[in-house]
């Protein structure tokens, strides 16, 4: 009686891993930017435009692949950033198709311009802050769009998901922090969390 059991939990265990719908979210690679040292806002607003287009630092593929689960799909989705970009194609290039999708590019911001001399961070922190709060450039992404265009990529992963499975993004920390939180709205599980680290993944299930 007891193996008969044991099979069984065998049997639910291996068809949950089976059947069930994963999201792999992947932030990218550091970039290679030195922004160290004080700025007034106009160099930290020149750092961020950089900061789109700079390169990332080389990385071991096996080594972040090794942190993750095995991928099963054949289909890696990216942002239109050139960060975003550049670490799936190292990460995946060579074995699946990598997809660049605009609406996965990473929240917008623009640097905020105060009086003052403030290490890089210190500019992204308060001007991150500030937009939460609303206050946003005129023609920039505001906070609630950026919500609600969560919300279309959250709903873009379950409908992709319920064909393949297993959904694969390497794209931003904060749009990865705030993916996760809708999906785990919608009944998905948080199984891994290092997705603030760069070339950290935050993984997710869902068995229902």
């Amino acid at each position: 009686m007891k193996n008969f059991l044991l099979v069984l939990i065998l049997i639910f265990l291996t068809s949950s891993c089976l059947f069930g719908q994963e999201v792999i979210l992947i932030r990218h690679a550091e970039v290679n930017l030195d922004h160290s040292g004080w700025m007034n806002s106009k160099k930290a607003a020149n750092f961020r435009e950089s900061y789109d287009t700079a390169p990332v630092h080389q990385f071991n593929t096996d080594t972040v692949l090794a942190k993750i689960p095995t991928r099963i799909t054949d289909t890696i989705y990216v942002s239109g950033l050139s960060r975003s970009i550049a670490t799936g194609l190292k990460l995946f290039g060579d074995s699946a198709n990598v997809v660049s999708l605009d609406i996965l590019n990473e929240f917008e911001m623009h640097v905020v311009w105060l009086p003052a001399y403030l290490p890089y961070k210190g500019w992204t922190s308060i001007s991150r802050g500030l937009w939460l709060l609303g206050l946003e450039k005129q023609g920039t992404e505001s906070y609630g769009e950026a919500k609600e265009r969560v919300k279309m990529v959250a709903d873009f992963i379950e409908q992709k998901a319920a064909k393949q499975k297993q959904v694969i993004f390497v794209t931003h920390g904060f749009l990865n922090r705030n993916l996760a939180k809708e999906l785990e709205k919608r009944d998905w599980v948080i199984i891994q969390n290092e997705g603030r680290e760069n070339l950290g993944a935050t993984v997710l299930k869902n068995n229902f």
